[in-house]
């Protein structure tokens, strides 16, 4: 076992040495499942009735704020898109929710206790760990070659000349996120500020796994006329982290 790091003990962006996917069978892959249909990547929009409506839900002010177009309606969005392959564990779907969205960090991390009366299993990722029919072929082999419990994976669609606004998400010490670029172009970038400085990295589509701090405030920028298209696996554990490389990143007010 590898022992947990925290967001302060972790790099700012890394990749897995040794592992590399064929990214053209992905691709063809992707293709097969109409993947490369963007207009089917619809589970962040509370419109589409998708069963992952519910995190979007609980997840409300950061949905409103970070990641849809300051133009579009109230929980939709159309410039930065998922389609998810692990759904909320059923047992939950039966029992009474709360989908009251409270965004202060007291009230996240009282959300994510088991232990505590505030304990809400839609808002914890480590509930999201049901595999959907999506997860075939390719797929499948990707996230049985982890050792950590696999939570949360998404296909994550980034529309042209759209960027997300800057956020935190979760501790690495609760979520491990990994990024497998499909799609990109070396205008697209992740930027993640440490003690007030910004930083930004490419992740080219080299069939590589890409580490992302999402413990620090960071978000995604596509620069660029193309679609961005990654698969981003969210995992609790740091066993695929034994092999982490830190990846070479900019400084962004030296540019």
């Amino acid at each position: 076992m590898v022992e947990t790091k925290t967001r302060k003990e972790l790099p700012n962006f890394g990749y897995i040495a040794n592992v590399k996917f064929p990214i053209e069978e992905i691709l063809k892959l992707c293709e097969s499942l109409d993947l490369l249909n963007f207009d089917n990547y619809n589970d962040i929009k509370v419109s589409s009735n998708s069963k992952q409506s519910l995190f979007v839900r609980v997840n409300a002010f950061n949905k409103n704020s970070f990641f849809k177009e300051e133009e579009a309606a109230e929980l939709e969005g159309e410039k930065y898109r998922q389609i998810y392959l692990t759904e909320l564990d059923p047992k939950y779907l039966d029992q009474p929710l709360d989908l009251s969205s409270n965004n202060s960090r007291m009230a996240r991390q009282r959300r994510l206790d088991p232990g505590s009366e505030n304990y809400n299993p839609v808002a914890d990722e480590l509930n999201y760990n049901t595999r959907n029919k999506l997860v075939t072929g390719l797929f499948e082999t990707i996230l049985d070659s982890f050792s950590d419990k696999i939570t949360r994976v998404r296909l994550a669609y980034l529309s042209p000349n759209f960027s997300i606004k800057p956020h935190v998400d979760y501790d690495p010490s609760y979520i491990t996120r990994l990024h497998l670029p499909i799609i990109t172009n070396p205008n697209c970038h992740m930027h993640v500020f440490r003690n007030n400085v910004e930083y930004r990295a490419h992740y080219p589509a080299d069939g590589r796994l890409y580490f992302l701090n999402a413990g620090l405030k960071h978000f995604a920028s596509n620069n660029s006329n193309e679609g961005r298209l990654h698969l981003i696996i969210d995992m609790h554990g740091q066993n695929s982290l034994k092999d982490l490389v830190e990846l070479e990143c900019v400084e962004v007010s030296k540019e």
